[in-house]
């Protein structure tokens, strides 16, 4: 038995067939691993009193013998690993995050301790927790070269931070977008370092941005996304599924990786993600076009209530996986290989655009739940203002 969180416990994991980690093993059967789950909180009820029995298939997709061993190992370790430092529980299906309280952010911490501890009580998107730990790198070379690291938090003032960033510009080439972001997530950490009283004000708030060109997105060609389309149809099927849905969906990457089952509604042509941008997370039910609704119903075929769309080998399964997989598959299958350039995410400006001319911006702005149509206008529609100049070259309006 192993012993869990609260006071539950669970018997040792097993695999079917018992065989599996010999190279005579059958590929003909359908492997699972399995165990017992038990919680003392059911013990009254009937139906769990012998426990639970947890299956944990997905390994099948592999047909080579040393594939399925290899990712029956992971399945095994990570199952323990959630059971144990999550506390999950497959009878509620829930997870308790097992956490020490946080020790005070005292004014006397030192500068980038105290960035670093804020960092870790943010609560955000994996990127943007990911940038954010990005930020302190940069920070954290430029602090120590400049000996601010050690200051204390309450000392550091405007012209630290100033300071800090030009020295980031000059060590690793004047870049506005960087200085912008840094500035972006600085704000953050100190946003929070206010509402904890470790600072009374924000150094950063009357930093002003610096001035930047507003790159034009490339795009793929028509003759490209053929390409691209015929490619992985061929090559990586569940990559173009996921292409296709990505496409016609207006929503962003970490949205569509959290999509699941019970969140697609095929007969009303719907789905539900979650914003989570700005101060508060929001669902928003997106509409699913006629012409996605096939790559719809071959993604969730083989998936069940709480399985996430686009798990492990972009196959229904139990358990999410970061975006940047994509891009790096996209990396891999198309900018290396086929040596087509523009990015993943271009194929959101396509479509946003797209629909922008079919029917009107602010159509477009709705497919990417944008609260008005200037973001996409700014950011998504690129062809829009050539759409309005050819338009206004239409008028006939004469003076007399």
């Amino acid at each position: 038995m192993i012993k869990l969180p609260f006071e539950c416990y669970c018997s040792d994991l097993k695999v079917h067939p018992k065989n599996w980690q010999s190279p005579k093993a059958s590929m003909k059967k359908d492997w699972y691993v399995y165990y017992r789950f038990y919680d003392p909180s059911f013990k009254e009820n009937p139906k769990f009193r012998k426990g639970k029995l947890v299956i944990i298939k997905g390994m099948n997709q592999y047909k080579a013998i040393q594939d399925r061993q290899t990712d029956t190992r992971l399945v095994i370790g990570e199952e323990v690993g959630r059971l144990k430092n999550t506390a999950y529980n497959p009878i509620t299906n829930k997870n308790i995050e097992i956490v020490s309280p946080q020790p005070e952010i005292e004014p006397t911490t030192s500068f980038i301790t105290a960035l670093t501890m804020a960092e870790k009580r943010i609560t955000a998107s994996v990127s943007t927790k990911r940038d954010l730990r990005s930020t302190l790198k940069f920070v954290t070379s430029a602090a120590i070269q400049l000996r601010y690291s050690n200051l204390p938090i309450s000392s550091i003032s405007r012209k630290h931070i100033k300071q800090l960033l030009l020295h980031i510009d000059t060590y690793n080439g004047e870049s506005a977008y960087r200085y912008n972001k840094i500035r972006s997530y600085l704000m953050i950490l100190y946003k929070e370092l206010i509402e904890l009283e470790t600072v009374e004000v924000n150094p950063l708030r009357d930093l002003s941005k610096k001035k930047s060109i507003q790159r034009v997105r490339k795009l793929p060609s028509i003759e490209n996304r053929q390409i691209i389309n015929e490619y992985l149809h061929k090559h990586q099927y569940r990559f173009w599924l996921f292409m296709q849905i990505f496409f016609h969906s207006g929503a962003r990457l970490t949205e569509i990786m959290q999509v699941k089952r019970k969140d697609v509604n095929l007969k009303n042509q719907y789905f539900i993600i979650t914003i989570k941008k700005g101060r508060t997370y929001k669902e928003v039910i997106r509409p699913i076009k006629n012409i996605a609704l096939e790559y719809w119903n071959k993604a969730v075929e083989s998936a069940t209530g709480d399985d996430f769309i686009f798990s492990k080998g972009l196959l229904p399964g139990k358990f999410a996986i970061q975006s940047y997989q994509i891009t790096k598959r996209w990396n891999r299958h198309i900018k290396t290989k086929l040596g087509i350039n523009e990015d993943f995410y271009s194929l959101k400006h396509i479509n946003l655009d797209e629909i922008a001319s079919i029917l009107n911006i602010n159509d477009a702005a709705a497919m990417a739940s944008h609260s008005s149509s200037v973001v996409t206008l700014k950011h998504y529609a690129i062809n829009e203002s050539q759409r309005q100049n050819e338009r206004l070259k239409q008028v006939e309006n004469k003076f007399a």
